[in-house]
C-alpha cells in the first residue's frame, strides 16, 4: 500500500510545501545531556504555553472562593505542579494514539514517538511517573477532590480519539481542558452552585476558540490526510466560529462572576479580555500575516487578566 504524505500531493498539485516542526532546536533545556532532551519533548516541558493554558482556569477560580490568601497561595503553587504533569501525562497520551498519524504532518513527523527515539514502553513508563506525580499532588487536597479529579480520566482518554469520530473534537478539549475549574472549586470544599457551571461551560468555549486557532497551523496537511478537527470544518466561517465561541466566553464570565459576588475588578478583566478576543478574531481574519501559533499562545494574556482581576479580591478597597 502507498501512502502519500502532504508533501508529495503538494509537489503534484503544485501547493506550498510546509515545514513547520513544532520542536525547537534550543532553550533553557540545553544544559542537560542531549539524551534527555527527548523526555523533555515528550512532555512537552520545552513549550511550556500547554501548561500554563491547563493551570490558569484553576487558578482565576481559586480566589473566588473563601479561602484565606495564605491557603489560596498554597493550592495555586499545587496546581502549578500538577498542571505541569498532568499537561505533560496528557501529550504523552496523546503521542501514544497518533504517531502514526504524526508521522504524516510535518509539524509533528519529529515528536520522539513519532520518530522513533522513544518506544511505546518507554514512553507508558513515563506516563506512569507523571502520573504518580499528580496523584502526590492531589494527595494534598481533600477527599472529595481526588473524585472529581479521577472524573476526568475518561476525558483524558477519549479526547486524542475524538478526531476519529467527530469533525469537532475540540469540543472534547474543552471539556477535559477545563477541569481545572471544577477541581479547583472543590479543592477549596466550597458547595456546587450554578456560577460555578457557568465558569467552567465559560472555559470550554475559551479553549474551543483558542484550540481552533491551534488547529491552523495544521489546516492545509489534515484536510488533504482526511484528520477532522474544527479548523478544518470550520475553514469556510472560521472568524465566526471562533468569535462565537470567545462571544460566549465573555458573556458567560461576566455572568457567573455575578453569581459568585466577584468584585467590580473581576468584570473590568472580563472586558479587557473581551477587547483581547478581538483582536485576535480580526488576526484570523489575515492569516498569511498573522501567524496561528502566535494568537493561539496571546491566551496566556487573558488567563492571566482574569487571574490577576480574582486575587484582588484579598485587597481591602
Amino acid at each position: 500500500m502507498i501512502t502519500l504524505k502532504y508533501d508529495d500531493i503538494a509537489l503534484f498539485m503544485n501547493m506550498p510545501k510546509l515545514n513547520n516542526s513544532d520542536i525547537l532546536e534550543n532553550g533553557w533545556w540545553s544544559i542537560f545531556p542531549k539524551s534527555s532532551l527527548k523526555w523533555i519533548r515528550l512532555g512537552r516541558f520545552d513549550r511550556p504555553i500547554g501548561f500554563w493554558l491547563l493551570l490558569l482556569p484553576g487558578w482565576w477560580v481559586l480566589p473566588l472562593t473563601s479561602l484565606d490568601l495564605i491557603t489560596c497561595i498554597k493550592l495555586m503553587f499545587i496546581f502549578f505542579i500538577g498542571s505541569i504533569v498532568m499537561r505533560a501525562a496528557g501529550c504523552t497520551i496523546n503521542d501514544l494514539w497518533d504517531k502514526d498519524i504524526d508521522k504524516k504532518i510535518s509539524r509533528t513527523k519529529n515528536r520522539p514517538l513519532a520518530n522513533g527515539e522513544i518506544s511505546n514502553l518507554k514512553a507508558l513508563y513515563f506516563l506512569i511517573l507523571m502520573l504518580l506525580i499528580g496523584f502526590f499532588c492531589l494527595y494534598q487536597l481533600n477527599v472529595y477532590t481526588w473524585f472529581v479529579a479521577i472524573a476526568a480520566i475518561p476525558l483524558v482518554i477519549i479526547y486524542p480519539l475524538a478526531k476519529r469520530f467527530t469533525k469537532w473534537p475540540q469540543i472534547f478539549l474543552g471539556l477535559t481542558f477545563s477541569w481545572a475549574v471544577p477541581t479547583a472549586w472543590s479543592s477549596a470544599n466550597e458547595e456546587w452552585n450554578f456560577g460555578i457551571l457557568m465558569m467552567y461551560i465559560a472555559t470550554v468555549f475559551w479553549i474551543i476558540g483558542y484550540d481552533t486557532i491551534y488547529g491552523c497551523q495544521d489546516k492545509n496537511e489534515d484536510e488533504v490526510l482526511g484528520i477532522k478537527n474544527s479548523a478544518v470544518s470550520a475553514q469556510k466561517f472560521l472568524s465566526i466560529f471562533v468569535g462565537s465561541s470567545y462571544f460566549i466566553t465573555f458573556l458567560l464570565l461576566l455572568f457567573s462572576g455575578y453569581l459568585l459576588n466577584a468584585n467590580y475588578i473581576w468584570f473590568i478583566g472580563v472586558f479587557l479580555c473581551g477587547f483581547h478576543y478581538v483582536s485576535q478574531v480580526v488576526k484570523l481574519k489575515n492569516l498569511e500575516n498573522n501567524n496561528p501559533l502566535k494568537i493561539f499562545k496571546s491566551n496566556v494574556t487573558p488567563g492571566l487578566i482574569l487571574t490577576a482581576s480574582a486575587l484582588s479580591s484579598y485587597l481591602t478597597f
